[in-house]
């Protein structure tokens, strides 16, 4: 089942999502369903890590910023070295 949902944007982003919708031979409704989609998931995605973050925190798994910059540094040295 599908429902009506309107919302107001600035012309000029209904512009760029009629030009996306031209290009690839689909009708606005479309384009805008995949947008709402993909920033759902995304957003369900980063709530879910943040939540993931704080159970970490309180259960004290965690390092300092010293390590992370350890960490981080030894990353960059091995992408460097190559």
């Amino acid at each position: 089942m599908t429902v009506t949902l309107s919302t107001r944007v600035p012309e000029s982003l209904r512009d760029q999502v009629d030009a996306l919708a031209e290009a690839l031979d689909r009708d606005r409704s479309w384009i805008v369903e995949q947008a709402v989609r993909r920033y759902l998931e995304d957003e369900a995605q980063f709530i879910a890590a943040v939540r993931a973050g704080i159970a970490d925190a309180d259960a004290g798994r965690v390092i300092s910023m010293e390590e992370m910059e350890a960490q981080l540094d030894a990353i960059d040295a091995k992408y460097e070295a190559n």
